[in-house]
């Protein structure tokens, strides 16, 4: 058996911006939220509001464990194989080797210029 749970956000217009928003939690989901609530002196109401604000703006941040956030940390946990050689300097030594006339190269022409 559900038991059902109606919780509306509160909008401080007018009554008629108010949603209603209503879920449905079997008898273990539904006690322990009653028993949450109740130990926390709110509302069922005030409880689920709570609860669905705080969902939404976690769901909204970034995830610090997001693989786009670790790649650099695990590239550095990897070590390089002994036989791997590299002609490691410095980003500043490289700057200063390179004088902009090692590759050639062409512009390419104005579409702009053509007639």
């Amino acid at each position: 058996m559900s038991k059902y749970m109606g919780v509306a956000t509160e909008v401080p217009m007018s009554s008629n911006d108010t949603k209603h928003v209503q879920t449905e939690l079997n008898e273990d989901e539904y006690e322990r939220f009653r028993k949450f609530a109740s130990e926390h002196g709110l509302s069922l109401k005030e409880a689920g509001h709570e609860a669905l604000i705080e969902w939404i703006e976690r769901q909204q941040q970034a995830d610090p464990n997001d693989p786009a956030f670790t790649v650099l940390d695990d590239l550095e946990d990897e070590s390089l194989p002994a036989s791997a050689a590299t002609d490691a300097r410095e980003e500043d030594d490289l700057v200063d080797d390179w004088h902009g006339n090692d590759e050639p190269f062409t512009l390419a022409d104005d579409p702009s210029a053509q007639s």
